[in-house]
């Protein structure tokens, strides 16, 4: 180089390859990792590159017009079927019949009440937080009826009488439920020692339909009558023998026409409930074995507890795991369980939040993930075990920080009737947006990079997946909007015949150099496996701003790269940018935008809304040259 001549800085390629880091809104756009993007709608993530999500198509016939609730079914002796719930269906529990919706039986469902299901027995146990328990055994669909509180109770002291005040009341129960006590009857001549010759001898009306009937007993005091035993005859001899509980009260409420909740699991061999109507804070359990639907009966297993009762907070969500049962209030979480002597203990996991949908609770692989309301904003959460402690140790991780900015919009007074699924490595939840009152956008965790897009363009209430009798397995989900089942995963890329609108965008590529001028050539993007239809609009910007460099990316010959592909003065005559030449059916197809951008940073967005397009894209690459001169005197400030 000879004396006084200045030396041309020089030209870098930089390559980016794969965008496993999804969507990231919560740095700056210049400051967020390569393989992370500032857009990621109606995407999914593939090791290497951006795809268009699956598509859609509506299920069989439709009936009504919103469906509520969806389960699968599998009887022991072969029986498969798909059962729904709709709204505007005639209110009827229905099931498939060869693609149609067909009503079973005479029953009749609250038809604004979302409907959940749990299989137990090779009874499906319907709950909705509105109607009494009903179950279903692929035949005929059971209503549980309400029994009458016991009357004409007495007590009379046998053997040898004394000066003992002793005092009773008496429920009666069915396979599901128990009613309310009698009022309490007392007697003051009671021995005050008991046994089998001096004891009170209590007897009262036989209940039309009654299984059962519960005794409380034996001191008005403190506690007042508590339980003490089970008898199926309407009489009992109290003895001395059976001591009243410390903690087994009379029952608040009539649950013999089948306990009344809106949130099921299986767990424990038992069905636990929340959600229960008048007790927002009580988690029930029933019995075990054939007695599965009794929520009732000590003996047999039944029982309950209030979590926290009067703390300001309802329980939002139940779930099993590792041998006991995770309950989510608004303030907090806990674990319930039974101990080895099969007492009953709540274990406090976390305080300050907890899930707030049930349908949205979800287990994923060992851990459980659901949504919360926090710090104004919605976000996802993990719950699993601590790592390096012993495996009773839980904790709970947050999952969502990265798009932290778009969990703002959505609709708080909705979120209870959020839905998730977890299917395929992927975590989709479906919230409301701000200011709907459907889910209408659904949040996607890929489990494999832990990373995020979001999916627009249906509308989930439920979602269910089902094997049919071949073994194949698929998804779906109850449309907020219309009567069907709406199976997803579509390898066409449409939604019932309805244009997917695909959108994604790269960081602020600034070269690790916020100050400095750089000049981009010729970014080139590779894709692959681009159908004959697909059609790309891409974007250009440069410091954040959208520069007229708009492009196309087609499976056809098109001039040149778009209005504004290059810019004047930068590129030589002869040199311009005539075709762009892509092979039909091409499986690996490299796109030039052939030009010169100035600026402190680039940034590339791109968008497709052409039916059943598909594509992957692979990569991206500019050369870029930074500038050594000063920045524009539009940025310089001079001290006074």
């Amino acid at each position: 180089m000879r004396l006084g001549e200045t030396k041309n800085p020089k030209r870098k390629d930089d390559m980016i390859v794969g965008f496993t880091g999804g969507l990231n809104l919560f740095q700056d756009e210049n400051s967020i990792k390569d393989s992370e993007l500032t857009e990621a709608k109606n995407v999914i993530l593939e090791v290497d590159g951006i795809a268009p999500r699956p598509g859609t198509k509506n299920y069989g016939t439709t009936s009504g017009d919103r469906v509520m609730g969806a389960f699968a079914y599998y009887k022991s002796d072969g029986t498969r079927e798909l059962l729904r719930f709709a709204k505007g269906s005639n209110d009827k529990l229905q099931k498939y019949v060869s693609g149609t919706p067909t009503g079973i039986g005479t029953t009749t469902y609250d038809a604004d009440s979302r409907m959940n299901f749990v299989q137990a027995d090779d009874k499906v146990f319907i709950f909705n937080g509105t109607d009494n328990l009903t179950y279903y055994d692929g035949s005929t669909i059971t209503e549980y009826a309400a029994l009458t509180t016991p009357v004409g109770l007495g007590v009379t002291p046998t053997g040898t009488t004394g000066s003992k005040t002793y005092s009773y009341r008496v429920s009666a129960f069915n396979d599901t439920g128990e009613t309310l006590a009698c009022a309490s009857v007392n007697t003051t001549t009671g021995n005050a020692t008991l046994n089998a010759t001096n004891y009170n001898a209590l007897s009262w009306d036989a209940v039309a339909s009654a299984v059962g009937y519960n005794v409380y007993g034996r001191f008005a005091t403190g506690l007042g009558e508590t339980y003490m035993a089970t008898v199926y005859t309407n009489s009992y001899d109290d003895k001395g023998a059976d001591s009243p509980s410390l903690s087994i009260l009379p029952p608040e409420a009539n649950s013999t026409e089948g306990i009344i909740a809106s949130m099921p699991i299986l767990a424990i061999s038992r069905i636990f409930t929340a959600g229960i109507k008048d007790h927002p804070s009580r988690l029930s359990f029933s019995s075990t074995g054939t007695k599965i639907g009794d929520f009732s009966t000590p003996t047999y297993g039944a029982g309950g507890v209030d979590v926290f009762k009067n703390d300001g907070a309802d329980i939002t969500a139940i779930i099993g795991f590792q041998g006991g049962v995770i309950v989510h209030k608004g303030n907090a979480i806990y674990k319930f369980s039974f101990t080895s002597d099969g007492f009953q203990q709540l274990e406090e996991v976390v305080k300050g939040f907890g899930s707030c949908s049930h349908r949205a609770t979800k287990h994923v692989e060992n851990d459980i993930i659901f949504p919360v309301k926090k710090d104004g904003r919605l976000a996802f959460f993990s719950l699993g075990n601590q790592e390096n402690y012993v495996a009773t140790v839980l904790r709970t991780n947050e999952l969502s920080i990265k798009v932290e900015p778009y969990l703002r919009n959505v609709s708080f007074e909705s979120l209870g009737n959020s839905c998730a699924t977890y299917f395929d490595n992927l975590y989709m939840c479906a919230v409301a947006k701000d200011g709907s009152t459907i889910n209408d956008r659904v949040w996607v965790l890929d489990t494999r990079f832990g990373a995020w897009v979001y999916w627009e363009g249906i509308t989930p209430n439920c979602f269910v997946t089902w094997i049919d009798s071949d073994g194949d397995e698929a998804l779906y989900y109850g449309d907020e909007e219309t009567g069907y089942l709406v199976e997803m995963f579509q390898d066409s890329r449409v939604d019932n015949d309805t244009a997917i609108d695909v959108r994604w965008a790269t960081k602020a590529f600034n070269q690790g150099q916020f100050n400095k001028e750089k000049r981009y050539h010729n970014p080139t993007f590779q894709f692959k496996d681009l159908s004959v239809s697909a059609s790309i609009q891409g974007f250009i910007y440069i410091d954040g701003a959208e520069v007229d460099a708009e492009f196309s990316v087609t499976q056809q010959n098109r001039s040149g790269g778009g209005f504004g592909a290059i810019i004047v003065g930068e590129t030589l005559i002869g040199d311009a940018p005539s075709t762009v030449t892509v092979t039909e059916g091409a499986s690996d197809v490299p796109i030039e935008i052939y030009g010169i951008f100035r600026g402190r940073s680039i940034k590339y967005y791109f968008r497709s809304t052409q039916k059943r397009a598909y594509f992957k894209f692979m990569a991206l690459v500019h050369t870029y040259l930074i500038n050594s001169k000063r920045l524009s005197d539009n940025y310089r400030r001079y001290p006074s």
